[in-house]
This record gives structure tokens, sequence and C-alpha cells, in this order.
């Protein structure tokens, strides 16, 4: 990166709401997200992430409602989310109660219908007739900016600005971010920074050179070979050589936002049935190097993908407590876990490479293994640990079922542990 990344940053939890889908007390969602956020914090989030909160386009409307990313109006809020009073509420309770608050940026395009389009025409792209248009034929109800148009980047500048210093707004996760030119996200850093420090930059890429001006990539390239692995499109093992990959990828100091899902996706309840698998995968997202991502509704195992184009009310009564809960343990160890967040990652060979990820963070001798068991059923599966000890025993702790662990690790450095369909943690000193 071209910028000192806070260590902080890798503490970050991230909890992605779409508050117009929220509640259904039209004009009171802030209301209900402010109200929900001592469950929230529960969960060890400290970063609120709002899709977009703004007035969307009703021209070409995608379904009833329109997408958020088809914005009208960058300085309004939609009425039926709530009053910008409503809003400076809840980012001040959620700032007492030491959690972030994030904006959706949607800075390539705008809605067909933006008063933009027609006071500034000379802002957008043009196709072969003149007319404005979009470099992604599919989004039919947005027309693209054209930064060539050196007032387009004071207006969003300007217009970033004033969400920092009306709202105390901690930062932005920036809508595909790499069809904006890199100077102006580099600009933006810049000029923000001075207005408040350490803000938290999300940038819905994967490119490498995005670290230039941004703290956190979206992790898609590895999200996709993780899906294919689930789909049956791939292995196990290709997933992990590609997680390994990354760090010859990424700057050395590079912070993914892993997830098992956004607004994007399928849930992954719907794609996970078997809730053992799931819980292993819970598991890897909060503690595989980078920071977690949960989209609302996710932490109970909902399986209906929310509607972002038409009325849609999450429904959280159909939620699974037991799985909320095991969310919670999960995202307490890694807020109480420096290792974890701080630590060294390290994927670890074993015999099971198609069925079984084990990896340890490691921070001198604190180590943390992790094995998890991703076929089903119970499996003997032998790690090794032979860069880091051999002939000895290892004493742990396992913090999701409180129980002892005690691995004989041999003179070749392999450890044999014996599997049920449950995540192992085992967490001590290797001497």
């Amino acid at each position: 990166m071209a910028h000192d990344t806070p260590e902080t940053f890798k503490d970050l939890m991230i909890y992605e709401v779409f508050a117009r889908a929220y509640s259904e007390d039209e004009g009171k969602r802030f209301v209900a997200i402010k109200e929900d956020l001592p469950r929230i914090k529960s969960l060890g989030i400290n970063v609120l992430w709002l899709m977009p909160i703004h007035p969307t386009g009703e021209k070409d409307r995608k379904g009833t409602l329109g997408s958020p990313y088809a914005i009208k109006d960058y300085y309004s809020i939609d009425p039926s989310i709530g009053s910008e009073e409503d809003f400076k509420d809840l980012v001040k309770m959620a700032h007492e109660m030491r959690i972030k608050v994030i904006m959706d940026m949607v800075l390539n395009h705008c809605a067909t219908d933006s008063p933009l389009v027609k006071k500034h025409p000379e802002w957008f792209i043009r196709d072969e007739n003149g007319k404005p248009s979009r470099k992604v034929d599919d989004w039919s109800d947005v027309y693209d900016f054209d930064y060539s148009n050196p007032k387009v980047m004071e207006y969003m500048l300007k217009m970033m600005k004033y969400w920092v210093e009306e709202f105390d707004i901690d930062g932005f996760r920036c809508d595909v971010a790499g069809l904006v030119p890199l100077v102006f996200w580099l600009r933006s850093r810049r000029e923000l920074s001075e207005l408040k420090p350490n803000i938290i930059w999300i940038s819905e890429t994967h490119d490498a050179h995005m670290y230039e001006a941004f703290d956190i990539t979206y992790d898609y390239d590895g999200y996709y070979k993780f899906k294919d692995f689930l789909l049956g499109k791939g292995t196990l093992r290709e997933y992990l050589q590609f997680i390994e990959f990354q760090d010859r990828l990424y700057p050395s100091n590079y912070i993914k936002m892993r997830f098992l899902e956004n607004h994007d996706q399928e849930r992954i309840a719907k794609l996970v049935e078997d809730e053992a698998l799931l819980r292993n995968l819970v598991v890897w997202l909060f503690t595989l190097k980078g920071v977690p991502l949960v989209y609302n509704g996710q932490e109970y195992g909902l399986k209906e993908k929310p509607d972002i184009f038409n009325t849609y009310i999450i429904p959280w009564s159909e939620g699974k407590k037991e799985i909320f809960d095991f969310y919670m343990r999960v995202a307490h160890f890694r807020s109480s876990s420096y290792v974890v967040r701080h630590g060294n990652f390290r994927l670890l060979v074993n015999d099971c490479p198609n069925h079984v990820i084990s990896y340890c963070a490691f921070i001198d001798r604190r180590f943390i293994l992790f094995v998890l068991n991703l076929s089903g059923g119970e499996k003997e599966v032998h790690v090794d640990l032979s860069e880091f000890t051999q002939n000895a025993w290892f004493h742990a702790y396992n913090p999701l079922s409180e129980e002892t662990v005690r691995l004989r690790i041999d003179g070749n450095g392999k450890a044999r542990v014996v599997l049920s369909g449950e995540p192992l943690i085992a967490s001590g000193y290797l001497r």
C-alpha cells in the first residue's frame, strides 16, 4: 500500500445493513436499527455498513422500489428510511457504543432521472448517438459519470465531505470502485483525511492496485473459488491454494473483507443446509486472515436472499437462535484474541486436503490451531506441524466446547486429530 494502515483496521468486524428492509415501520428504519444496536454489538460488531440510504430513481426503475444503487439525490435521505435527525441519532448512539458507521458511496453512476442528468449533461459518458450511457449494459436504470470532466470529481469530493462534516461518518464502502479512476480515490483519501483521521476505505474490487488508495478490498477473487467448491465445481484444495496465492498477489499489509454472503450473493444457509458444515464455515469466516462481514439476517441462518428491488422486510422471526448464539461465541472469540486478529496466519498441510482445512495463527509461542471438517461425519486427519515443533505434547483449550485439548505431535511433526462434524480450535503455547 502507498499509505500506512492503522493496526486497528485488523480489529474490524463489519455488519452490512439494508435499511429499507430492516423493519416494517415506514419512515422509522433508522430508529429500528438504533434500537437493534445492542444486539448487533453483542455479536462483537464494531462497524455498521449502511447500504445506500438515498432516494432511488423512478425512471427505468428495476422492480417497484428500485435499486438502492440507482441514486437520485446524493444529498438526501430516502424518507421511507427516516429523517436526517434520525440518522444523526443513529450515528451518535453507535459512536457511544464504539461502533463506527460507514456509508455506501455509489460514484460510478446515478439514476437516469437524477436532476444531475438534466442540470449537467456534460458530466456523463455518451453513446454513439450522443445520449447519456453506461459501461455495463445490464445496468439500465443508471447513467455513468464521466470523470474526465474535473467538475464531476469536485462534486463527488464535496458531497463525501458533507456526510463526514454533517453526520460524522467514519468511512465508505465504495461501489464498483474499479470503474472510477484511481486518481480520484487517491485525492479523496488525502482530502477527507484532513477532515477526519483514520477514515475507513473499502473497495468493492479485488484489484491489487486499489490498495494504493483503499485500506480493505473485497475478497471476491477468493469467494468465487470458495463458491465453486460449495457447488462442486472446484475442490477445497484449489480454493486453499488460491488463499495462499493471495499473499503473493497483494501488498504485504493487505486486508481482505471476507464474507460468506452479501447483498449480491445467495444466503450461505441456502447454499449450505448442513448446520455442522455451516458452523465450520462461520469459524473460517471469523478466523481467516482479513476482516469478517456479516449481512443482516445471516447470523440467524436465514435462507431467503433479500430483494433489493421490491418491497421486502427481513423475516427476523424465522431465524434460528442457536445459529445466532454460535455466531456470537465465535465473534467474541475473535474479538478477544489478539493472536487471531494480529498474529501470523499459516495454512497447514494435512492428509485430507479436499475435506479438511487446517491452519494456525501464532505470535511467538502463542499458538492457535484450527481444524475444520467440511466433509460431514467423523474423520481422522494428520496435520503437519513440523515447521513449529515435533516430538511434543500440545496442551490447549477449545473456546467453543470449553474443553481441554491434548495433542501428541510425533517425531515427524505430525499431529493426529480425530474430528467430529464440529470445528476444532486448540489455543495454547507451543514449547
